[in-house]
């Protein structure tokens, strides 16, 4: 075959395979054009996990007020347990009182008359009952102390001794308050006198009281295999009342500085990944995996993913992924 002929077969294959190449091309152009200019992936193919986290946003001047940005920081994030329990004076199962004064009669006697009421706020010297012995006039019981009357066992006729149980009244100061929680056997050994406590109830959602361990019991359930803890609370207000469902929080151990980010920045995608977007720019956000730790405060650990001092979406964070699913049109 003459090198002239050769050359015209060789342009009769060649250009109908550039020609699809530049349809192609075209093709892919156009699609990328439909899909919006201010997304774009490194690498081709289905988005993998690395291809997301490759995932680069421009934002228009309108879109930028729907975030926030802000350096990654450092945060001191406390070791903590939780644990629910209750709102208490006294615990009646290891018959523990010692919130209350027990108020009995200085001698034998019945009972005359009752003055105070379960509830009522008393001072020191005021008259809580009075008693009569034998052919003796009635005397007047007081209280030994300031406080509220949380017990009464007593009615007019009733026969009263001195230190037998129940006494006729008692008092307490109520603006301490206990917390009486449970905590489970394999916790219990992070838990110690005098470790502070943070107590919430519902009927004071937005409200922390603040108090400290004063008792750890010593028996363990045996059908729970939890162990009951006890802590003094404060209520200057007398705000809370026993039997009350309280939720606490105590911090085990010191502080572990770390980088951190609002909880508002973090991103769990559907596969269950967490991830970040991060700016140079404050105009064009890229989105990083992270992998996250403890959370308090509403900020979030970052243990790997991030650096301190980068600028990070620290509001929105959602709005940026949710555009990677359904890119905006305008």
């Amino acid at each position: 075959m003459s090198e002239a002929k050769l050359s015209q077969l060789r342009a009769r294959v060649v250009v109908p395979i550039l020609a699809s190449v530049i349809a192609v091309s075209l093709l892919i152009s156009e699609r990328a054009r439909a899909a919006g200019p201010n997304i774009a992936f490194q690498g081709s193919g289905a988005i993998s996990n690395a291809s997301r986290a490759e995932a680069t946003i421009e934002l228009s001047p309108s879109q930028l007020p729907a975030i926030k940005i802000g350096p990654v920081e450092s945060y001191p994030f406390s070791i903590q347990k939780r644990g629910i329990g209750s709102i208490d004076f006294d615990n009646k199962l290891y018959f523990d009182n010692t919130l209350s004064i027990q108020v009995f009669p200085p001698r034998e006697g019945r009972i005359v008359k009752t003055i105070a009421e379960l509830g009522d706020e008393v001072q020191k010297g005021d008259p809580l009952y009075s008693i009569a012995t034998g052919n003796d006039p009635a005397f007047v019981v007081a209280s030994p102390a300031t406080g509220q009357v949380t017990s009464v066992n007593a009615a007019p006729g009733l026969f009263v001794q001195p230190g037998k149980v129940p006494a006729p009244y008692a008092i307490a100061n109520v603006s301490t308050k206990w917390m009486v929680g449970n905590v489970a056997e394999s916790d219990s050994p992070a838990f110690h006198i005098g470790q502070a406590v943070k107590v919430t109830v519902m009927a004071y959602p937005d409200r922390t009281f603040e108090g400290k361990i004063t008792k750890i019991y010593p028996t363990v359930d045996a059908s729970t295999h939890r162990v009951m803890i006890r802590a003094d609370v404060s209520d200057p207000k007398n705000e809370l009342r026993s039997g009350m469902l309280a939720e606490f929080v105590v911090r085990v151990q010191d502080a572990v500085e770390s980088i951190a980010l609002p909880a508002n920045g973090v991103v769990r995608e559907a596969d269950g990944t967490m991830t970040a977007w991060v700016t140079v720019d404050r105009h064009r956000f890229s989105q990083r995996l992270i992998k996250t730790g403890l959370r308090e405060e509403g900020r979030v650990q970052i243990l790997e993913g991030l650096h301190q001092g980068e600028l990070a979406v620290t509001d929105g964070g959602i709005f940026l992924s949710n555009m990677l699913e359904a890119p905006p049109t305008d």
